[in-house]
């Protein structure tokens, strides 16, 4: 199997809890009755919803990781500016890695 079936195998298969976790993100959010710190910080010392909150943002970054370097290669293949924009991406996207550890790290 190349590359290339296991990102499309990936994102057909990953779809699907993406959006069960958002509802369930959604549904969880509409039950807090005060959206204070304290009331977050107590909802995600619980390791399940934690876990669960950092596996949505993972597997939806993931998700869209592969399209816009997929789109990168459509548009900019080929081009002097392929290289920075792939460059820019990767830096972001481990910037926001990176802001989720700290997240994690800091309600543990």
């Amino acid at each position: 199997m190349n590359i290339e079936t296991i990102k499309w195998i990936y994102q057909r298969s990953s779809t699907p809890i993406i959006i069960i976790l958002f509802f369930w993100l959604l549904y969880n959010l509409f039950n807090i009755q005060s959206y204070d710190f304290e009331t977050f910080k107590f909802f995600f010392k619980s390791i399940l919803n934690l876990f669960l909150f950092v596996s949505l943002i993972l597997l939806s970054l993931t998700h869209t990781s592969i399209e816009v370097f997929h789109s990168i290669n459509d548009y900019f293949s080929k081009t002097k500016n392929e290289k920075i924009i792939r460059n820019f991406v990767i830096i972001l996207y481990i910037s926001i890695m990176l802001s989720i550890l700290f997240f994690v790290i800091n309600f543990m």
